[in-house]
């Protein structure tokens, strides 16, 4: 397995947790501050800060992904340790904001632009979820949203000086909840199928 691997840590984690799946997704990816933060910086100011820039409430700003647990929790990404080029994923919780790009998602998906994305789009708004990276430039809001993220970046210091912003927009809390749950069900049975578990 490669060195540069969290599956060993998410294991070890997800053990001290009682290896219980949505305890962990409580304890690791939504309570305390992410497992890379700057020291230096407040991370609920910062929250505070996303929100304002992008009109919602802050308790609807969650950091997901690597920066939060320090490993991906992607098996497409091979589980790696968070790194200088990994991305920042803000999840975005607003039913308001699901809604109205889901409308405009509806009028522009058919455009030859998302030609190799639809399927993948649809699954997602599926699961109530809409990965802004892909749609974030056609949408009404996605100037002023492109706009924050450099804001976003600028004030964390070199560990995410190179770090790409990208956004998912959850419809509910619920389905932020299924998707990291789903998440974790698929990391803790990697780590079984690949003896991680014995280590």
């Amino acid at each position: 397995m490669d060195d540069v691997s969290g599956l060993p840590e998410f294991w070890k984690e997800f053990s001290s947790l009682g290896r219980e799946v949505e305890y962990f997704v409580t304890a690791r990816m939504f309570d305390g501050t992410p497992a890379v933060w700057p020291h230096e910086l407040s991370y609920i100011k910062w929250r505070h800060l996303v929100a304002t820039e992008l009109g919602v409430d802050p308790m609807a700003v969650q950091l997901v992904g690597s920066a939060r647990l320090g490993y991906s929790m992607s098996p497409r990404k091979k589980f790696r340790k968070f790194h200088e080029n990994s991305d920042l994923d803000i999840a975005v919780i607003s039913p308001e904001l699901f809604d109205k790009a889901w409308g405009e998602l509806r009028e522009i998906i058919e455009d030859d632009f998302f030609n190799g994305n639809k399927s993948y789009l649809r699954k997602l708004v599926f699961e109530e979820c809409i990965a802004l990276d892909i749609v974030l430039p056609r949408l009404s809001f996605g100037e002023q949203w492109s706009k924050s993220r450099d804001l976003f970046i600028q004030d964390l210091g070199d560990t995410f000086r190179n770090c790409e912003v990208n956004y998912r927009l959850y419809r509910n809390h619920r389905s932020l909840r299924s998707y990291q749950v789903k998440s974790v069900r698929i990391a803790r049975d990697r780590a079984i199928e690949e003896g991680v578990d014995h280590g």
